[in-house]
């Protein structure tokens, strides 16, 4: 569910400090549930914050994001395919979650044939 705007937030929360209306009024003005201005009021007379939680601290931790020492690999072992990058700078990561972290950071690299190639006589 998409969080609602500051804008709202910021006109609901000064609606509630100039004192004229109650919370139920406030949320029939502004067509808000009665527990979403009780928990925005809350928030603000506790804490003086009453911004959006939402995205904040969610998705998976990072784990690995040191694009320094997989460049300084690459330069220096120009021939090295992923897995020993990978192997090389971050070993207890899946290779997977490893290209993820690539593609991620922007890094390509030139990945080393192992077919070999018939000449042609």
């Amino acid at each position: 569910m998409k969080a609602y705007g500051q804008d709202l937030r910021d006109r609901v929360i000064e609606t509630y400090k100039i004192g004229d209306l109650n919370r139920k009024q406030i949320s029939k003005l502004f067509m808000l549930s009665y527990y979403t201005v009780c928990n925005w009021v809350k928030m603000y007379s506790t804490t003086g914050d009453y911004k959006s939680k939402q995205a904040i601290g969610s998705g998976r931790p990072v784990l690995f994001d040191n694009k320094e020492s997989v460049l300084t690999y690459i330069k220096n072992n120009p021939d090295a395919n992923g897995i020993e990058i990978r192997d090389a700078v971050a070993p207890t990561i899946k290779m997977t979650t490893f290209y993820e972290t690539l593609s991620r950071m922007n890094i390509t690299y030139k990945k080393k044939s192992r077919n070999i190639s018939r000449e042609i006589k």
